[in-house]
């Protein structure tokens, strides 16, 4: 395996990580009542918004 493919399947690792996180951590803000202007929620946005963006990055480099 060259390092530039696992270089790629690890950032996209990472990434959908972010995603994950950032959803369990909407996920429990909300579920214990935390509203938008919530810090759970505004950490929750600002990881999917990291990963997704991070994904988007790579598919158009040609990651």
């Amino acid at each position: 395996m060259s390092s530039d493919r696992f270089y790629h399947g690890a950032v996209r690792a990472f990434s959908l990580a972010f995603l994950a996180i950032g959803i369990v951590v909407l996920v429990v803000t909300l579920a214990n009542g935390g509203g938008p202007a919530s810090v759970g929620f505004l950490l929750g946005i600002a990881f999917i918004l990291v990963g997704a963006g991070r994904l988007w990055i790579g598919t158009r480099s040609g990651g």
